[in-house]
C-alpha cells in the first residue's frame, strides 16, 4: 500500500489540486451545462441557421415573385383566373375536375 502512495506525483497529493480536478470534472459532467448539453445545443444552433436562411431564401422568392406579379397585370389576371377561380364581368368560368382514378381501382 505504501509503495502505491510512493508512486503518485507530489502535485497530485495537494488537496487543493485535487479539489481543483474534482470541480473540473464535477462542471463537466454533472453540471446543469455539461460537455453534452453543450453539444446538443450546438447542433441545434446550427440546425436553426439553417432553417433562418432556407426562409430568408423563401422570403427573397416570395418578394421577387410579389414585384413581378404587382408590375405585370397579364400575370396577375391569370394567377387569379387559374388559382383563385376568379372570372371577368360577364364571363362564366366552369372548372373541370378530372376523376379519380381510385373508383376503377374498387
Amino acid at each position: 500500500m505504501k509503495s502505491l502512495i510512493k508512486q503518485i506525483p507530489p502535485i497530485f497529493k495537494n488537496m487543493y489540486v485535487l479539489g481543483t480536478i474534482f470541480f473540473i470534472v464535477w462542471l463537466m459532467i454533472f453540471d446543469s451545462n455539461d460537455i453534452l448539453t453543450q453539444l446538443s445545443l450546438r447542433k441545434k444552433e446550427a440546425d436553426l441557421q439553417q432553417t433562418q436562411r432556407y426562409y430568408q431564401k423563401q422570403i427573397e422568392t416570395v418578394k421577387t415573385n410579389r414585384e413581378a406579379l404587382f408590375s405585370n397585370q397579364d400575370l396577375l389576371e391569370r394567377i387569379a383566373r387559374e388559382k383563385y377561380y376568379m372570372r371577368a364581368e360577364g364571363e362564366d368560368v366552369y372548372v373541370i375536375i378530372p376523376e379519380s382514378t381510385d373508383e376503377w381501382v374498387k
